[in-house]
């Protein structure tokens, strides 16, 4: 990890980006002289329809983070000023160079700079490949070498059956363990904060919709040998509810449909969020990690649309059927 102290580096969250070694320790002071120092933010998912990248300056400034971080010109490159390009490496052998073109995207504002903003951009589903190794390359007008990444390595998926629970006659029930419901996977190569959702459909008017609830605050962590969940039905009944009651439609078919995602990220970014998560106050100096050489920031992969569908419970028994906890939720659930 890279350490550097500074008061002035406006950090911005992974999430912009989509809906984002070195060995040695360096001091990074904000009042030295000025050079031209990217901050990067990239992400990739092999199945993603699209890859973004998010580019800024580091900039320098005795007035305060929040003066010259309302100011784009302070953060942004100029189109044309900078090239992004990601290249893929098999060994030695470089087997693909993917350049990324240049966009502006809307960004709401707050104490940074809104507005639109640029980002660089492409379209990679079906063209990256998990047996490759990245790089990000970030370069000059004129073609120098401004920054560039450590290597990675996307998230394979090595098992078929990847979610493994829940399973049997009922598919999501809250049967075989009394009060809870088991989520169960099997781990992956590489892969880091194991995020499962529940995605729930419904029906109103011949139209599917559905709400995701998302089972974090159960998940073990990241470096734990455990692969499972336990989701309390109370706690399930109580955040479908929430969501549901959110649609002001007086009625809602039951449609006796589950999916259950896996999210999950490679090291680089689970590091990079848990140290960035340290520092939330931009005039406080701080350690944040980096794997950007040349820049500060983070080159990172994970995957989002692992999922397993199933049938969910439409047992009507009082008091343990799952419709029957739902009928008497009162957000106008019926069973067709």
């Amino acid at each position: 990890m890279k350490r550097f102290g500074f008061n002035v580096l406006r950090l911005l969250t992974v999430a912009m980006l989509l809906p984002w070694l070195a060995s040695c320790e360096v001091e990074f002071s904000p009042n030295a002289q000025w050079k031209n120092i990217p901050v990067v933010y990239c992400v990739l998912d092999q199945d993603d329809d699209t890859s973004w990248v998010r580019v800024e300056r580091c900039y320098l400034s005795d007035d305060g983070a929040m003066l010259y971080g309302n100011n784009p010109d302070s953060i942004n490159y100029r189109e044309g000023e900078i090239s992004v390009a990601i290249l893929a490496y098999e060994g030695d052998r470089q087997r693909d160079s993917i350049p990324f073109a240049y966009t502006l995207r809307q960004r709401d504002s707050g104490a940074f700079a809104g507005g639109m903003q640029p980002v660089y951009f492409c379209e990679t589903r079906g063209r990256l490949k998990e047996n490759y190794d990245y790089f990000l390359n970030v370069r000059t007008a004129d073609g120098k070498l401004l920054a560039t990444s450590s290597p990675v390595r996307l998230i394979k998926q090595t098992e078929e059956a990847l979610i493994t629970a829940p399973t049997g006659n009922y598919g999501f029930s809250f049967y075989s363990n009394g009060s809870n419901c088991k989520i169960a996977w099997n781990n992956l190569a590489n892969a880091r904060i194991y995020q499962p959702v529940v995605r729930f459909y419904y029906g109103v008017e011949g139209e599917t919709r559905y709400v995701d609830l998302n089972c974090q605050r159960y998940a073990p962590p990241y470096n734990s040998q455990k692969s499972e969940i336990f989701y309390p039905l109370s706690r399930f009944l109580t955040d479908l509810k929430t969501l549901l009651q959110q649609d002001t439609a007086s009625r809602k078919e039951y449609l006796k449909r589950v999916d259950i995602y896996l999210t999950c990220c490679t090291e680089d970014l689970n590091a990079y969020l848990s140290t960035a998560a340290q520092g939330s106050n931009v005039e406080q100096s701080h350690e944040t990690y980096t794997n950007i050489k040349g820049g500060l920031g983070v080159f990172a992969a994970r995957r989002t649309h692992l999922y397993k569908s199933m049938k969910s419970d439409a047992s009507e028994t009082a008091g343990e059927g799952l419709y029957w906890h739902l009928r008497n939720l009162g957000v106008g659930l019926y069973l067709p």
